[in-house]
């Protein structure tokens, strides 16, 4: 994988985690395309992930 692709994505992930902590719904995402939606998913469930294991 290109590494401009990768930062893109890595991006997208990092975006979505920063949304999850902060309590924002994933009907937000701002992403169209399907490679970067599912980054910013998974990043957005990562963080509900982590929230729920400190409560």
């Amino acid at each position: 994988m290109k590494r401009q692709k990768r930062d893109r994505l890595e991006r997208a992930h990092s975006r979505g985690y920063q949304a999850g902590i902060t309590g924002r719904s994933k009907e937000i995402c701002p992403y169209q395309m399907i490679d970067a939606r599912s980054y910013w998913l998974g990043g957005w469930r990562q963080a509900m992930e982590d929230r729920s294991a400190v409560a």
